[in-house]
């Protein structure tokens, strides 16, 4: 598990770039998105890392995989983000729908919540 709290916390200093190297390179919707998705991992993270450091204090041994699947759903969802993919025209009050993107952020919530719930 420490190993996934030392990944976890490198890809965050990479998000953390992102935005500064989309910004020279891409146009402002994708440096707008790539910001939404590095405020939207700031919101998980503490989480993240509280279950996991929980976890090895409790020798919560399951909760290794499930870390792991959370990590590969936050960059899947940071791609889908950053991206764009399949991103729907927005509506009347400028929302721009994105439902695999959704779907990702709803598989990571889960593993978050299975974690928590392994730790009872």
């Amino acid at each position: 598990m420490i190993e996934l709290i030392l990944i976890t916390s490198f890809l965050y200093f990479l998000h953390l770039l992102v935005p500064i190297l989309v910004k020279s390179r891409m146009d402002e919707a994708m440096f707008e998105r790539a910001r939404r998705s590095l405020e939207n991992l700031k919101e998980s993270l503490p989480v993240f890392f509280v279950l996991a450091i929980l976890s090895i204090f409790l020798d919560i041994e399951a909760n290794i995989d499930i870390a792991s699947y959370w990590i590969i759903f936050r960059l899947i969802f940071a791609v889908l983000y950053i991206s764009g993919f399949r991103r729907q025209p927005a509506n009347e009050k400028g929302y721009e729908a994105q439902p695999l993107r959704s779907l990702v952020w709803m598989f990571s919530i889960v593993c978050l919540f299975t974690m928590g719930v392994n730790l009872i």
